[in-house]
């Protein structure tokens, strides 16, 4: 009887495989991804951050959501940019204005009244032109931008390229494209000297997409105002940047819970890695968000978004706050609010080993 037990489950072993992580790929999964908060003031999570910087092991550096917390194209903090990604048209994620303060100075404001400067061709637009970067978004979005870096360039950028069976854009560009990005495909960012690119995807966010007023031009704004109306270019969408060394991250924007996060993010995409919106009313509150970490798609770290609140003090979460109710009840994560300047290490599980301050990962 015992060696009949021992065949039968064996033959369940076979036909029902356990499903492991596959460790084969151990050498690349060490190396880390970089993420880099651009905010309103140096150490601090404020109200206005949104902006990410994510730099691949193999060197290709995308920017997230440039928002209002980038001073443009000139600001020395940026460096290389290969790729502007943003989730959707609204002001302080696409950036209707741009930084006007040194966010390393001890005066720099962090909660409301950040010092801006109005950018009618978005803080994302005028950052691509100034670092001949891929903007990649939503197809309808697309075409929004493709006028925006038009005013700035004086002559209509190009789409970007998509090579082979992976939509490659070979890395750097000598000029600023725009490459579309419709749900379910993906494009993919490679420089020549590296085997594999990062891989990019677009999900659908359950947002608003409204462009702001100062960003549309007229005889349409003026109609718009009449009934109190916005555009909206597309829908609202979160990304998935699938990087070199395995580590996958969902970057929410602005959305609610969605079935998705579940079937789509963990199930379809695997992530490990998340960065989710916090700040209630407008998106998901902290309750929700930890539901979507907890629950839906179970990343190994997350790093808490568009708080709308000064949410840190010499970098700690200060108590009261939504950031620090979200770390409070996300149970097994990592979470880690995005500290303007400090630099974030995660190997290819998507796991922090350097540079991060908040809550560790209890599994």
């Amino acid at each position: 009887m015992r060696y009949i037990a021992a065949l039968a489950s064996l033959i369940l072993f076979i036909s029902f495989p356990v499903h492991a992580e596959d460790h084969s790929s151990a050498p690349s999964r060490a190396q880390t991804v970089k993420v880099t908060a651009l905010g309103a003031k140096t150490g601090e999570f404020c109200s206005p951050d949104r902006a990410l910087l994510f730099e691949d092991p193999t060197g290709v550096r995308i920017l997230f959501d440039p928002a209002t917390t980038i001073a443009g194209g000139g600001d020395t903090r940026l460096g290389v940019i290969h790729a502007v990604l943003v989730s959707h048209a609204h002001g302080d994620h696409i950036g209707n204005a741009r930084l006007n303060q040194d966010p390393g100075s001890p005066n720099a404001a962090c909660a409301s009244g950040v010092p801006v400067i109005a950018t009618p061709n978005s803080n994302a637009a005028g950052i691509a032109a100034a670092k001949s970067s891929a903007v990649i978004v939503a197809s309808e979005l697309a075409a929004f931008m493709s006028r925006k870096l038009q005013n700035i360039l004086g002559s209509a950028a190009p789409g970007c390229p998509a090579s082979g069976p992976n939509n490659e854009i070979s890395l750097p560009l000598v000029q600023p494209c725009v490459g579309n990005l419709g749900y379910g495909a993906k494009r993919t960012l490679r420089v020549p000297s590296a085997p594999s690119g990062v891989q990019i995807a677009v999900v659908p966010a359950a947002h608003g997409n409204g462009a702001p007023a100062d960003e549309i031009s007229d005889p349409l704004r003026t109609q718009l105002a009449a009934d109190n109306l916005s555009f909206a270019p597309g829908q609202a969408s979160s990304y998935i940047v699938r990087f070199t060394n395995g580590m996958t991250a969902f970057l929410s924007g602005d959305t609610g819970l969605t079935s998705d996060m579940n079937i789509v993010v963990k199930d379809y995409y695997r992530a490990n890695f998340a960065v989710f919106n916090i700040g209630d009313i407008f998106t998901t509150g902290p309750e929700e968000a930890a539901f979507a970490v907890n629950t839906l798609m179970r990343p190994a770290s997350v790093i808490p978004s568009h708080a709308n609140e000064q949410a840190t003090v010499n970098g700690n979460a200060t108590a009261g706050t939504k950031t620090a109710r979200f770390m409070d009840l996300v149970r097994e994560a990592g979470v880690y609010p995005p500290l303007s300047g400090a630099v974030m290490e995660f190997d290819g599980y998507g796991r922090c080993t350097a540079g991060c301050r908040g809550k560790q990962r209890f599994r």
